[in-house]
């Protein structure tokens, strides 16, 4: 295939080095993404079986492509990547419209799931979601304290789990409590989700959450054996860090209900000897699913859950666990599901596919990145950057921005304008014509965009004060 890769006169010497033997147009321009499909107008092109135009082109492709009769297609946005974009030719129909990596990533997202799913026959099942055998890790998200919130903060959180990929919603107990507030939450979980389960020890709470419906018992123990009388057709986890007291007591679980879970119990004390605990029941029983608890790591860790998230779903996958059961317990655990969740196809898509847990389509990468760009060249005329302490105040006013929920709250004496992102509250503020000084206008897009990284990352925002990022440089 003879392949022609267009650019523009700045980024020359990286796409000539990228471009893997293929020819290279160098439009005179200077910026690539400045091409439009005008540059390549009154050019024959009848050579080439394939045009790549820079990813982030604007232009009429399409209608330029059905004219000179040769796909022209979005290469990749950035240059270091044609390499990659050019091994996936193909395998891929690239777009007119979406930039050719951006594309490769979506159908690399999309094949893992396929894969992932293709095989989710457990060895039983909680109201359709299937637990065990080949079956993906299920999300088993905890709500603390659920009985003591009111039914509108339960609602959310029960609605903000299910949203994050949480497969079965579990009701944390406390350890005072009325049976008719447990019936009460498990009332309202079920009439959200398909599977709920109680959290607790208390006998007295386990029976309310069987006669309120619950599709789990959370947990069995020596200790509370007596509940055993309760149960009726409900899944259990059985509890016991001895391994072969553990198997005694799911045996004996297992006279009374059938759908029953063994949890080993991680420990962050001593996780050594907790990942060689399931591993050594897992080869006494082969078939029990076992739920594995990475919240008892991430919420008793004072690192970011991201990481931790995916190497103990990593871990689950590896001693063969089925379950794995976390919670938003702490602000720094907070997106903890919607981690694990993730992390829940790449372990398994990874085992699939005999490959470790990278270049699956799915990441759990957030302040680092798996590929460094080359940098820019500093020209040889420059202006050393200087601050300009002096301040002057807008006459058309101040603006207070702090973080509300999802939203990003801008608030000017003329009005108060919320949104998610910098631009459009920027946007919005120009319209209303709400700054007269640049100096002022400057600032706002800094300290919007500020608040719109802090909501992504879910950091504080405080205005006029730097982001924390801790150790992170992007140098080390």
């Amino acid at each position: 295939m003879k392949i022609l890769l267009v650019t523009g006169k700045l980024a020359e010497g990286i796409v000539k080095k990228n471009s893997c033997q293929s020819d290279v147009l160098v439009v005179d321009i200077d910026v690539a993404a400045f091409i439009t499909h005008k540059h390549l107008e009154n050019l024959d092109l009848s050579q080439y079986d394939l045009v790549l135009v820079p990813g982030l082109a604007k232009g009429e492709w399409e209608r330029l492509e059905k004219r000179k009769g040769v796909k022209i297609r979005l290469g990749p946005v950035h240059a270091f990547d044609i390499p990659h974009v050019l091994k996936k030719i193909g395998d891929v129909e690239l777009s007119h419209s979406i930039p050719a990596d951006k594309l490769i990533e979506i159908n690399r997202e999309k094949e893992l799931k396929e894969l992932v799913e293709r095989d989710e026959k457990g060895v039983f099942d909680i109201n359709g979601i299937e637990i065990g055998g080949k079956s993906r890790l299920k999300i088993v998200a905890e709500i603390v304290d659920a009985v003591e919130l009111k039914e509108e903060e339960l609602k959310r959180r029960i609605e903000y789990y299910l949203e994050s990929g949480a497969d079965i919603i579990d009701l944390g107990i406390p350890l005072t409590f009325s049976a008719s507030d447990v019936k009460n939450a498990v009332k309202i979980a079920k009439d959200m989700c398909d599977a709920v389960s109680i959290d607790t020890f208390s006998p007295k709470a386990i029976k309310a959450g069987i006669e309120g419906g619950v599709d789990m018992i959370m947990s069995l123990s020596f200790e509370n054996i007596n509940a055993l009388e309760f149960l009726k057709d409900q899944a259990v986890v059985v509890v016991e860090r001895d391994v072969r007291r553990l198997r005694w007591l799911v045996d004996l679980v297992k006279t009374r209900v059938e759908r029953v879970i063994a949890d080993p119990v991680v420990d962050i004390s001593n996780l050594t000897d907790s990942i060689v605990r399931y591993k050594e029941y897992r080869k006494t029983d082969p078939i029990t699913p076992m739920l594995f608890g990475s919240g008892n790591v991430t919420e008793l860790f004072d690192a970011d859950s991201v990481g931790l998230n995916a190497l103990l779903a990593h871990m689950a996958q590896e001693v063969s666990a089925n379950l794995l059961f976390t919670t938003e317990a702490s602000s720094k655990t907070r997106g903890s599901v919607r981690e694990v969740r993730t992390a829940s196809y790449m372990v398994k898509g990874a085992r699939a596919k005999g490959t470790p847990p990278k270049d699956l389509g799915m990441n759990l990468l957030v302040l680092k990145e798996k590929s460094y760009y080359p940098e820019g060249m500093i020209p040889e005329k420059v202006v050393k950057a200087e601050e300009n302490k002096m301040f002057v105040r807008d006459k058309k006013g101040d603006f207070r921005i702090w973080i509300a929920g999802e939203n990003i709250v801008c608030s000017h004496e003329k009005a108060t304008i919320i949104g998610c992102d910098a631009k459009s509250i920027l946007d919005t503020v120009l319209r209303l014509d709400l700054v007269s000084r640049l100096d002022h206008a400057g600032y706002l897009g800094r300290e919007l965009k500020k608040a719109e990284i802090a909501l992504k990352l879910g950091k504080n925002y405080v205005q006029d004060e730097e982001l924390n990022f801790g150790i992170y440089s992007r140098k080390s």
